[in-house]
């Protein structure tokens, strides 16, 4: 009767810890698939909100995310595009993006589907960076995977691609 006894409490303690194996994989997955934006990609996509109703657009476009990054003072950012080259790149985007049809202000933006996709692929290069978080400069490597946005168009001009930004990024984070 005894064995029994202990049978059981053993049987419960390996069950329990079981349990907590498991739910610890679950809670540990579902980190790694979650990726957050940083407060400087909050920023740039909030300038970029910003920017996207200055030119009177009805979507957020690449180009909004472009000019929202010029925003972020980040050594990162700064050493691939100078403060010096922004109101270049400003005049730029301004002389290519016409205004559209008036828009009030409002919360809820959409971003466009290249918009979108820039942003699919910002999370990618975190995640291949083993970044825990979205950073500004995983946003400028998102834009460099279109082919032919006028924000990736922009930076290409500006001498910057995709793999070797992408090398120089993964030394600066190390």
């Amino acid at each position: 009767m005894y064995v029994l006894g202990w049978f059981k409490l053993v049987s419960a303690v390996l069950a329990v810890l079981l349990l907590l194996i498991v739910y610890l994989w679950i809670w540990r997955s579902a980190r790694r698939r979650e990726t957050r934006f940083s407060s400087e990609a909050q920023r740039a996509i909030a300038f970029a909100r910003v920017e996207a109703e200055r030119l009177q657009s009805s979507t957020i476009e690449p180009v909004h995310l472009l000019l929202g990054l010029l925003h972020v003072p980040l050594p990162a950012i700064i050493k691939v595009l100078p403060p010096d080259s922004h109101q270049a790149i400003r005049e730029e985007v301004k002389d290519h993006v016409g205004g559209g049809a008036i828009v009030n202000y409002r919360d809820d933006l959409p971003f466009s589907d290249d918009a979108r996709r820039a942003l699919v692929a910002a999370a990618r290069e975190a995640r291949g960076l083993s970044s825990r978080q979205i950073g500004a400069e995983h946003l400028m490597l998102g834009l460099l995977h279109s082919e032919t946005s006028l924000a990736a168009l922009i930076l290409r001009e500006r001498g910057l691609r995709l793999d070797p930004l992408r090398t120089a990024l993964a030394g600066w984070q190390q």
